[in-house]
């Protein structure tokens, strides 16, 4: 018995050792703590989080930098652009050293500094910002200091790790109110693997798919007085064997789109 308790009490001290040593070797960032040994946390309120493509080439990122506390010597923004599962090199943007300060970056800049025309920035593209916060002290802070549960909360403004979404444009280019069709195929035969084509009207998003066959058709009824119609394609498995067309109230038939469709269809 007395060996069985110095065996548990020695395991139970190593335990304490081990838990302290990989506590010291995370160094979490502390908000909390005195003012001298606070990190240097910066938040950002953005005006727009979701910009449609057909918009980028007139619309900037607009948004106010404010720091949690007086001990911040200055915040650097980079960006990166995800596209189909590609992304890019994240280059520098910016530099802000007086808190709060407003920001106001056309999207030509940013597409200008990441090597591309603003054309190419599409529909379910985003727009990573990350961002590298310099204490007074010269300690430096970015989202590698933070869990996914502070960067990953919209309601924390955290200015380390955010995006901006863009999504499709509204259809301008046709009749909107009216009968729109969809014909959907998957060339396997097995359904559409998740993927789906969105109608999204004044906002209210309605999802169409098949989940087993080769085709299935669709009748989109939109109601006169409609403002924004935006039509998108999400993507599931086996993109390859994913086809569809659309057909506007005028009769037109656009497509086919796929395989492996775009996010966007106009």
């Amino acid at each position: 018995m007395k060996i069985t308790i110095k065996t548990i009490i020695a395991l139970f001290a190593c335990s304490l050792a081990f838990f302290s040593c990989e506590d010291e070797d995370k160094k979490p960032i502390n908000l909390l703590q005195l003012e001298d040994s606070k990190s240097p946390f910066v938040r950002i309120v953005v005006e727009e989080p979701i910009v449609a493509a057909g918009d980028i080439a007139t619309s900037a990122l607009n948004g106010t930098v404010d720091a949690l506390d007086k001990n911040v010597a200055s915040w650097e923004l980079s960006v990166s652009r995800e596209s189909g599962g590609t992304v890019s090199d994240t280059v520098s943007l910016t530099t802000v050293t007086n808190f709060p300060s407003d920001i106001s970056i056309p999207y030509t800049d940013i597409a200008s500094a990441l090597g591309i025309t603003p054309d190419e920035i599409l529909g379910g593209d985003f727009i990573r910002f990350l961002g590298t916060a310099t204490g007074t002290d010269g300690s430096v802070v970015t989202f590698d200091n933070f869990s996914p549960n502070v960067t990953g909360q919209p309601e924390q403004r955290q200015a380390f790790n955010f995006i901006i979404l863009i999504k499709c444009s509204p259809i301008s280019d046709a009749t909107v109110a009216g009968t729109w069709n969809i014909e959907m195929e998957d060339l396997f035969g097995d359904g559409w693997d998740g993927a789906f084509v969105t109608f999204e009207i004044d906002g209210v998003a309605t999802n169409y798919t098949f989940t087993s066959g080769s085709n299935a058709s669709f009748a989109v009824e939109v109601p006169e007085g409609t403002a924004s119609l935006v039509i998108s394609y999400t993507s599931g498995a086996f993109e390859e064997e994913h086809i569809y067309t659309i057909q506007t109230p005028d009769g037109d038939v656009r497509g086919p789109f796929g395989p492996n469709p775009a996010p966007c269809i106009n």
